[in-house]
């Protein structure tokens, strides 16, 4: 499979950082293996089954408005007709997505800044966040949702958001921070690969984290 070149705020996969400047905000561009999708992401190389770069997985239109499927329809058919590449296609489908996205989530400048929407405009939309902070005003939200930390600060001049997967070789430390500070953390994905069993304990608790392979649970109870 060919390597993608794309910019860093289009990847889903390990971890992104992205800083903008106002009137200057530029995105460095990196190579990475796998393939894009219209929707702003990079997924497994292998579908990618014809070497453009490109995932060949499907996607939904029906969250768009009319124009816009109608605009589609229409690059379908120059695709068809090869008045269009199915990459240029592609690149011309994204832009559509991510415009589509950024006006339900808000004009910039005024992004809601709930977890789930951030990190919804983070994966989906990532050209929203280049282009503009989240909202005019200084701010600094941090936070871990669905096996991810993100973040995302502004100082008033520049601004910079990111996320990078969650690590799953806790030490006891961090095991014990995240039921204590970032449950949904565990709650998402199990602490390690596999089945284990095993307990931990600080001056105050002692913790058991369990999983068969498939199921996990989690919990603490006072020494």
């Amino acid at each position: 499979m060919k390597k993608v070149t794309l910019f860093s705020s289009l990847l889903v996969a390990g971890a992104l950082t992205f800083t903008g400047v106002n009137n200057t905000a530029q995105a460095d561009e990196i190579e990475y293996d796998g393939a894009r999708t219209v929707w702003g992401t990079v997924v497994d190389a292998e579908s990618d089954l014809n070497g453009d770069g490109w995932s060949n997985g499907g996607y939904s239109l029906d969250w768009l408005p009319d124009n816009q499927r109608e605009r589609i329809s229409e690059l379908t058919d120059q695709r068809q007709a090869g008045e269009i590449t199915q990459v240029e296609y592609n690149e011309i489908v994204t832009d559509i997505f991510d415009e589509e996205h950024a006006l339900i989530n808000g004009p910039y400048g005024g992004i809601e800044t709930t977890e789930e929407n951030l990190a919804s405009v983070a994966f989906n939309a990532p050209k929203t966040l280049d282009a503009a902070p989240v909202k005019d005003e200084p701010y600094n939200y941090n936070f871990v949702y669905d096996g991810y930390e993100f973040d995302f600060s502004y100082d008033g001049n520049s601004w910079t958001w990111g996320y990078e997967e969650v690590d799953k070789e806790y030490t006891d430390e961090e095991l014990i921070h995240l039921v204590h500070n970032n449950p949904e953390v565990l709650n998402d994905a199990p602490v390690k690969d596999g089945a284990y069993d095993f307990k931990i304990s600080d001056d105050k608790y002692v913790y058991h984290f369990a999983s068969d392979g498939k199921e996990w649970t989690w919990s603490y109870e006072n020494k």
